[in-house]
């Protein structure tokens, strides 16, 4: 017997029945298709804005919310783990992609000095680019390696920006705790020697004071010092122990320097503690440093071992700027003709550097007080090694 449906070709075909099971399915597929797409759209699109926002540089993460009322596409959301990375600028960094400090406050008393290593440098700029200034040198002074001094009591800020890209900035808060040796009105005002600070009562007051000669240091009492007379002796052969740590300036040296920076200013000139007081750990790590950047044979012309530098004594003081550039400043002759009057000698003379170990160095001065550093002066402004006969050499 034939089939009853294809007896008649033009007889149209019956439709299968689609079972209620069978079109769940069907429409749970669709939705999936439209949760998948919509799941792509959103990654292109968190994908976008990312590139956007670290191209922009901003720090400041930005979170977006999706909603979707699809509970399947919800739940595959909720699925995908978002990771979210925020960048946060330490205080005192203005550019995370900057300078980089391993601290951004320094606490120092006076005299002291502290320092902020840059653990970063800006793309293209190295430690030759550095520049450092104090917002108020009659606080805090600082020098062209970043060793903040402390002057005077108070509160300033030291800021670290490149030659190459001033832009680029990074800034340290310093506190100065302790009073000086002297009273306020014998402290020079290296801002502005003219700014009217010191009245005419207070000038008149200190003119018998700078009559008076400067005295000779006390005598450090112990053994490990050497002394010529009333002259401590530190150089290449003599050093110090290493637990000699007076803490600060000899409060006698600090007292004559700021009568020498108040001279100074008198004749329009400024006179600032750069560098003073070093203990022996403290130049071991100025000494290392340089060691690892220029070779210990180059550092050894400049920077002293530790346990060999004059500043762990308290007498030797760093003027201004301690580099090659402080020779061409105004205050470079004057320091060179004037520091004996109140006790100083240029401890480095140039040619000298046979004799006394280490480079030229206008900057560096040393209190001995004003008999012995008239005998210097009046013996044509010779070293203390050949005042005395001395050698100045490490041990081999």
């Amino acid at each position: 017997m034939g089939n009853y449906y294809n007896s008649d070709p033009n007889r149209p075909r019956r439709r299968k029945k689609v079972s209620k099971e069978t079109l769940r399915k069907r429409q749970l597929a669709a939705l999936c298709v439209i949760a998948l797409i919509v799941l792509l759209l959103v990654i292109v699109l968190a994908k976008a804005c990312s590139k956007d926002s670290s191209k922009g540089g901003n720090t400041t993460p930005t979170e977006t919310t999706t909603t979707t009322s699809d509970t399947t596409t919800t739940t595959m959301l909720q699925s995908t783990t978002t990771t979210t990375t925020t960048t946060s600028m330490a205080a005192g960094s203005n550019n995370p992609n900057g300078f980089k400090l391993d601290k951004y406050s320094v606490y120092v008393n006076v005299g002291e000095q502290g320092i902020a290593y840059v653990q970063q440098y800006p793309d293209g700029s190295t430690e030759a680019d550095e520049v450092w200034k104090s917002s108020d040198p009659s606080i805090a002074t600082v020098d062209t390696w970043g060793h903040i001094t402390g002057v005077s009591g108070g509160e300033c800020y030291v800021t670290l920006t490149s030659r190459k890209d001033p832009t680029q900035e990074a800034t340290i808060k310093v506190v100065v705790t302790g009073a000086s040796n002297t009273s306020n009105t014998d402290k020079p005002d290296s801002a502005d020697p003219d700014s009217g600070s010191n009245t005419d009562s207070n000038k008149t007051s200190q003119e018998p004071q700078q009559l008076a000669e400067a005295p000779a240091p006390s005598k450090i009492q112990g053994d490990g010092f050497h002394y010529e007379g009333d002259v401590l002796i530190v150089n290449k052969t003599y050093s110090m122990p290493a637990s000699y740590n007076p803490g600060g300036l000899d409060a006698t040296c600090y007292e004559w320097f700021n009568k020498l920076a108040q001279a100074a200013a008198k004749e329009g000139l400024s006179m600032n503690i750069a560098s003073g007081f070093r203990s022996y750990d403290y130049q071991a790590t100025i000494y290392n440093n340089y060691c690892s950047a220029y070779g210990s044979s180059t550092a050894d012309t400049f920077s002293a071992r530790p346990g060999n530098s004059e500043h762990q004594t308290g007498l030797a003081i760093d003027v201004n700027d301690p580099s090659d550039n402080f020779a061409s400043t105004p205050e470079a002759p004057w320091l060179a003709e004037h520091c004996w009057e109140y006790g100083f000698i240029i401890r480095y003379p140039q040619g000298k550097q046979d004799i006394t170990g280490y480079k030229y160095e206008p900057w560096h001065i040393r209190y001995v007080g004003y008999d012995m550093a008239k005998k210097i002066h009046d013996s044509g402004n010779i070293t203390l090694e050949e005042y005395f006969g001395l050698s100045s050499q490490y041990p081999s």
